[in-house]
């Protein structure tokens, strides 16, 4: 019987080697733009049905349990963010790296053993988290409910949701790194209706109660997909006893817990912003400073996440060939430029309708920063990919030191900004921020990999950074209600849309064979 049981075991790791075998012709150095694009047209899509189910989930929400129901929500989703954060020891993100780069040498037994220290080190952080938990659950209460003590029983079971998260992110990464990006789109687009049949209900027949309850079952959900999916390619097996795998695992947490230290500055940074604010101000401006920085940094930041999904993954398997690593980094910049400044000129031309349709009239205050705003999302289409180099080469010191270099100045930055020309000055600070983290990574980049921007990006920089500034311009000169306003900036908008269709059917396969079937 025991031989029957290791022949059957022995089958089945023998399939899903040949799965990674296949994997690994189909996707491995796959660097084309129509890749890229179809990826980014995919997770682009994803998003978008997240963001209309976060919408949904807010709305319906707001309805079954009151402002109370969704402060208690906010409440709990920190405690349980704070223990994640706390406890993953930037796993995730160096197991997606490592993956990634045995999966480049298409080495199955060396995929599959790493996987295996993956996980066991994924369960340790969760099992951190729970002790953490355990240990501070008091303070936790006290620091997030007001200096309630009582709350520390539901801090308890909110650990069981960062649990069920530390797992889930741990084999989202392990399929990232396989460039499983399709299966990574089907698990988000699950979870995204899953969280709202998870969460409505409960919502609605235990009211308060039900909120941590669908908490939990958000994360269980969250874990068991992701489980359905990298399972079938990587056998589950843990060592949690084994000193080996400890060893072999420690360059994971050595690597990554720089890169949660910088994740901890930024989150510190955006905490310390409101409270610059209120130095002198009233909680109204901060509220103002918040819708603006909402429809800049927080809906435009959703393209960001569907370009890099796929992006960090084929980067990390090229950081050892200079010339492929500096291919990758311009072509992600190139396609970042061709889908988001049309989308950023649309922005700033229809700026004060997207305010009303978001918020009140009030609101209208926050155009100016908002308007100017568009270009920190414009110049992070360079300084993300670069950033993202630093990571994928896993010198996360220096990732670290950049980051809190920059925290410290920006904030210092928008405090005079702010305190000088109120929230126009905020956009400023966030338009000269993205400059300098342009400057600071390329320069960083250039020096210690031997980066270079080649010259057809910069055209492309040049030209699309033309047609925005066209638009941003015509937006401050001109008032909502002057017709030329929409003249120019659709003129501007046409111009960059025009310039990324004519940029791509000379890069991309597919959009050629598009045009030919159209003109035909």
């Amino acid at each position: 019987m025991n031989y029957f049981s290791y022949l059957c075991t022995l089958n089945r790791d023998n399939r899903q080697m040949n799965k990674l075998k296949d994997l690994h012709k189909g996707e491995a150095s796959n660097a084309s733009y129509d890749h890229v694009l179809k990826y980014t047209g995919i997770f682009g899509g994803v998003q978008g049905l997240k963001m209309l189910c976060s919408v949904g989930r807010v709305k319906l929400t707001t309805k079954i349990l009151g402002s109370m129901g969704i402060g208690l929500i906010s409440a709990y989703s920190s405690v349980s963010e704070f223990l994640y954060n706390a406890s993953n020891m930037g796993i995730p993100l160096n197991a997606t790296r490592q993956t990634s780069e045995l999966f480049e040498e298409g080495s199955e037994e060396k995929i599959v053993h790493r996987v295996m220290v993956i996980r066991t080190w994924v369960l340790w952080a969760a099992l951190v988290s729970v002790l953490i938990c355990l240990l501070f659950s008091p303070l936790i209460s006290y620091f997030f409910f007001k200096h309630d003590w009582h709350h520390w029983p539901e801090v308890m079971l909110i650990s069981l949701v960062a649990v069920g998260n530390i797992i889930a992110e741990g084999e989202c990464s392990i399929l990232k790194g396989l460039r499983q990006v399709r299966k990574v789109a089907i698990i988000e687009t699950v979870l995204a209706l899953g969280t709202l049949i998870c969460t409505i209900p409960m919502y609605y027949l235990l009211g308060v109660r039900g909120i941590i309850l669908g908490l939990i079952a958000c994360a269980a959900l969250s874990a068991m997909v992701h489980f359905s999916f990298s399972v079938r390619l990587v056998p589950y097996r843990v060592r949690p006893f084994s000193h080996t795998t400890f060893v072999e695992g420690l360059p994971l947490v050595k690597v990554g817990i720089p890169y949660v230290l910088a994740n901890v500055a930024r989150a510190g940074l955006q905490m310390a912003i409101p409270a610059i604010i209120l130095i002198n101000h009233t909680m109204s401006d901060v509220g103002h400073y918040q819708a603006g920085w909402t429809v800049i940094v927080g809906y435009a930041g959703l393209v960001f996440m569907a370009l890099e999904s796929d992006y960090f993954p084929r980067l990390s398997g090229e950081v050892n060939n200079v010339q492929r690593m500096n291919f990758t980094i311009n072509q992600q910049a190139d396609v970042c430029f061709l889908i988001i400044t049309p989308m950023l000129i649309l922005l700033a031309v229809l700026m004060p309708y997207v305010l009303l349709a978001l918020y009140e009239e009030e609101f209208l205050i926050v155009t100016g920063m908002a308007t100017i705003s568009v270009y920190y999302t414009f110049l992070r289409c360079v300084s993300l990919p670069l950033g993202y180099s630093i990571l994928a080469k896993g010198h996360s010191i220096a990732y670290l030191t950049l980051e809190v270099i920059f925290d410290i100045l920006f904030g210092l930055f928008i405090w005079w900004c702010y305190n000088s020309f109120g929230l126009i000055g905020a956009g400023i600070a966030y338009a000269v921020g993205a400059f300098y983290d342009v400057v600071v990574y390329y320069l960083y980049c250039h020096i210690r990999y031997g980066y270079v921007m080649r010259r057809s990006t910069i055209l492309l920089f040049f030209l699309q950074f033309v047609c925005l500034t066209v638009a941003v311009v015509t937006c401050f000169l001109l008032p909502t209600t002057e017709v030329m306003r929409y003249v120019v900036g659709g003129a501007a908008f046409l111009s960059s849309s025009l310039l990324s269709l004519f940029w791509l059917n000379r890069r991309s396969g597919s959009m050629r064979r598009l045009f030919v079937r159209r003109r035909k």
